[in-house]
Formats: structure tokens, C-alpha cells, sequence
């Protein structure tokens, strides 16, 4: 990774039981051969919940960020990770936040 290399990190809660077909969903989205998809990235469990996934991804660069989160054709898949969240009242079943590396080994 380099200085400035653009990302997101992601939690993600899911439906109770349902964290082991969200892990691997989102594992599958890495591999559908977009050439804008992360260059970088982890999937992460909490220690304290099964159910609750990190995601960490970087891009190659802010381009490629922009035009992968722009591309509708993955409108559809990312609208399968979002039924398997969480829908309690009161409940905020993801985060993003987009982030930029300042070092990293």
C-alpha cells in the first residue's frame, strides 16, 4: 500500500446467524474480475460478535475508487450484502468510512 492509496472501511451487522453467508458473499464480490475492485483488502470478525464483519479495501487509485463505486453493476450484488444486514429498529446494521493511508507496512 502507498501514501494516499484511497479506501473504505466497512462494518457490517448481520441478520443473527447469518455472519458466516455474509463473509462469504462478500468474499465472492472480490473475485467477479472488476478491474476497479480493491487491489488490498481483509475481511475481519469481531472478536465479540460472529456476526459483525470489518472490511478493509483499498484501490489502486482515486479513479478507480470512484468509477468502482459508481459502476451500477454492482448495484445488484451489493444489494444482496444488504439483505443479509440487520433491520432492528434502531439498529444501524453498516458503516462506511473512506479512508486514505498514512503509513503502512
Amino acid at each position: 500500500m502507498k501514501t494516499n492509496q484511497p479506501g473504505v472501511v466497512l462494518r457490517f451487522q448481520a441478520k443473527p446467524g447469518r455472519g458466516d453467508e455474509l463473509f462469504q458473499l462478500c468474499n465472492d464480490l472480490h473475485f467477479t474480475g472488476d478491474p476497479d475492485g480493491p487491489v488490498e483488502w481483509s475481511l475481519s470478525r469481531d472478536a465479540s460478535n460472529p456476526d459483525v464483519m470489518w472490511a478493509f479495501e483499498f484501490y489502486r487509485d482515486q479513479d478507480s475508487f470512484d468509477r468502482h463505486y459508481s459502476n451500477q453493476q454492482l448495484d445488484e450484488p451489493h444489494q444482496r450484502v444488504f439483505d443479509l444486514l440487520a433491520d432492528e429498529a434502531g439498529l444501524d446494521p453498516s458503516m462506511r468510512v473512506d479512508v486514505h493511508v498514512v503509513f503502512s507496512s
